[in-house]
């Protein structure tokens, strides 16, 4: 949903090279959301369909292939997405600086300290929601502006 609404906002100036990053690594995390999503359920299923309870060393390769997969790849990759967004806005002036900014140190810290601590992985969804809340009150002003010409025209 954020892919749709800032390549609407940018418009014709998007970039081809950064447009095709960031549609590739948002596809990407999600992919790598459903392959851990789909091998956690996966071992849930077997164990249910099964009545032996799987060896802890089935569990613990389980758990780490699933584990790698959301922690770390899909983490890479929504640093690769922030990455792309942060240079594609700054680039077309579509966000303040500063949150652009804020994008590429999120991704630093995104792509070097993954796995350290699980509040890392909250920084993406944190800095998704602050652009997401620019992109809704510029939306929301430039719509009130359109609409007070609009009505001002026709008196």
């Amino acid at each position: 949903m954020v892919h749709r609404v800032v390549r609407d906002r940018i418009g014709q100036r998007e970039d081809r090279f950064f447009a095709s990053v960031f549609l590739g690594s948002g596809l990407l995390f999600v992919a790598m959301l459903f392959a851990g999503a789909a091998f956690a359920g996966g071992l849930i299923a077997d164990v249910a369909a099964r009545s032996a309870v799987p060896g802890p060393d089935t569990l613990a390769i389980s758990r780490q292939i699933t584990g790698l997969l959301l922690r770390v790849y899909a983490m890479r990759m929504a640093a690769v997405f922030t990455i792309s967004t942060a240079t594609i806005t700054l680039r077309t002036k579509v966000i303040p600086r500063w949150i652009g900014m804020l994008g590429f140190a999120v991704a630093a810290v995104l792509l070097v300290s993954v796995g350290l601590t699980p509040w890392v992985e909250l920084l993406f969804p944190a800095w998704i929601l602050l652009l997401s809340i620019d992109i809704l009150r510029t939306g929301l002003r430039s719509s009130r502006g359109a609409g007070g010409t609009a009505i001002g025209a026709q008196a």
